[in-house]
């Protein structure tokens, strides 16, 4: 071999070690990666994919332009508030970004992370044709939507308005959402201005502001919802809508009819006494209470567990003056909630009827056998994320109260639940209610709990009183108290008196808002009903929770 040739040769060897370093190197992945994503030709519109999350089903609806991703949007009823639906909320902007489904998982969402990577590449392969198109069906109508298109009032088409500027308001996630619309010459809407000081920053307050444009484009109240903001965003229609309505001139009339209804149509042919009714609601039954007096209606009591407290349990709240003020059950319904309208409206009639034939309603089961020991009695059972705790107070007449709590039951879910079943065990006056629908695990949690502390009112034992109260060590004061948490210092000021702790105030700025943040929410007073730092942990924020017991533990050691 001559000298030339070997120094081929050489060259050859070394040319070939130095492609092998370079494809075992992460960098040129990363590299061919990015080609690879530059080189995909997808065609602009928008595709859906879907794939299996957490608890069923992540849908993606991802918007392809010319230049590739342009919008993401996920949605996944089945996946855990606060983990799983925080996660899904996060991820359509890096989606965006990398411009591809790979994107990294957000931490302690690992799965409906992965499932929405897999349902955005299930649209991108359509976008780049290759899968066909999936046809999907339309996704059931709410019963808001429903009775939108029921309702939809004359004034809806754009340019029927009458000039001016319009407010209307509406029930939020954290309080009222107003709206100021502005009405052109034209008759169209000129401009919306939308605040909600309750909703939640970077959600709910960011959905305003995105949505107040939208009303302008659309010249209407059909828009669409923002991801991850649903309550809020509902809001925000209902408020453009009352706006609007006034600007139709329907507002008007509605004042009128309900001024009309207000008249008494002549003398009540009621007997007096209490009487109740009941009819298939939204979720389930909507019942009545309807008391009758020497003059008419007295007072109507409305519940309905089964209702979207949103909604239809907002409606129910409304509804009960507005009978009790027509002295009928003729009255108009709340907009957006024809369905529980409906059957309060109808509820309300079958006790009414009762009370023509003068059939008062039985006393109930407790007042007509109570065989409880007057007292405060406890209970307790485990629920879907720890202890669920009942507190009942007995009087001669039976339960007079019922208290429920759980910090680590689900807030939207078990938390909500919790609120509707105190009442309930009370009107029952036993634990023979009704669970709350999609929450069979906490309802029946919070009946056992309920029927411990019976038992014990059975036999007499009322429960002793609260530890603070009952040995007190602390100094009267003001205490303050620290420790590490998940994002920084969590702080704990803890205010004693006489009788023990008093109110516990605790905040974490770095503790993340959904999460930490709602914890330390729950915590302040679980630990002035405790006595001390001796609390359960909320589920899913062990670091934040263990971090508020230090802080409050070290300002309980300055107070003794």
């Amino acid at each position: 071999m001559t000298q030339k040739q070997k120094g081929y040769v050489g060259l050859g060897v070394m040319l070939a070690l130095g492609v092998g370093t370079v494809f075992g190197s992460d960098s040129l992945y990363k590299a061919i990666d990015v080609m690879s994503k530059e080189k995909v030709d997808y065609t602009p519109g928008t595709y859906v994919g879907s794939a299996q999350g957490f608890g069923g089903e992540v849908v993606a609806t991802v918007t392809v332009g010319a230049a590739g991703i342009e919008s993401v949007d996920l949605a996944g009823a089945g996946e855990t508030p606060g983990i799983g639906v925080t996660a899904l909320e996060q991820l359509p902007a890096a989606f965006v970004e990398s411009n591809s489904s790979l994107v990294d998982a957000v931490a302690g969402a690992t799965i409906s992370s992965q499932a929405a990577m897999d349902a955005v590449q299930q649209a991108l392969d359509q976008a780049s044709g290759k899968i066909e198109v999936i046809a999907r069906e339309a996704a059931p109508e709410t019963e808001a939507e429903a009775e939108e298109k029921k309702d939809a009032p004359a004034g809806d088409a754009k340019g029927d308005y009458t000039p001016g500027t319009y407010e209307g308001s509406a029930k939020g996630f954290g309080g009222d959402v107003k709206a100021t619309v502005v009405i052109g010459a034209g008759g169209g809407i000129e401009s919306v201005e939308l605040t909600g000081d309750g909703e939640t920053p970077g959600l709910g307050a960011d959905a305003l502001k995105k949505l107040e444009p939208a009303f302008v484009e659309a010249g209407s109240v059909d828009v669409d919802a923002v991801a991850g903001s649903t309550i809020s965003s509902e809001a925000a229609v209902k408020a453009v809508q009352a706006a609007l309505d006034q600007a139709s001139g329907q507002g008007d009339a509605d004042d009128k009819k309900a001024e009309d209804a207000g008249k008494s149509a002549g003398p009540a042919s009621y007997a007096p006494g209490t009487y109740e009714g009941s009819a298939k609601g939204f979720g389930g039954d909507v019942k009545a209470t309807v008391v009758v007096g020497d003059a008419g209606i007295e007072s109507v009591e409305l519940s309905g567990s089964g209702e979207t407290p949103e909604l239809g349990g907002e409606a129910l709240k409304q509804l009960s003056p507005v009978f009790v003020e027509a002295g009928s059950a003729d009255v108009d319904g709340v907009a957006g909630c024809t369905i529980t309208s409906d059957a309060a409206k109808k509820a309300v009639e079958a006790a009414l009827k009762e009370a023509e034939a003068g059939e008062a309603a039985p006393a109930s089961a407790q007042s007509a056998g109570n065989s409880y020991a007057p007292g405060t009695y406890e209970g307790s059972a485990k629920g879907f994320g720890g202890d669920v705790k009942a507190t009942v107070v007995v009087g001669d007449a039976g339960i007079e109260s019922v208290e429920l709590s759980g910090s680590g039951e689900t807030p939207e879910l078990g938390g909500e639940a919790l609120k509707k079943l105190g009442p309930a065990f009370a009107e029952a006056g036993s634990v023979d209610v009704d669970g709350v629908a999609g929450c069979t695990i906490t309802s029946d949690a919070a009946k056992k709990a309920v029927e411990a502390a019976l038992k014990e009112a059975e036999a007499g034992e009322a429960a002793p009183a609260s530890a603070q109260a009952a040995g007190n060590s602390f100094k009267a004061g003001t205490y303050e108290g620290s420790a590490k948490g998940f994002g920084g210092d969590v702080k704990a000021t803890v205010v004693v008196g006489d009788a023990g702790i008093e109110s516990v105030e605790l905040s974490g700025s770095g503790e993340t808002p959904e999460l930490g943040g709602e914890a330390l929410k729950k915590l302040g007073p679980a630990f002035v009903e405790a006595g001390s730092a001796d609390v359960d942990a909320v589920a899913g924020c062990t670091i934040t929770s263990d971090a508020a017991k230090k802080a409050v533990q070290a300002a309980l050691d300055q107070a003794k």
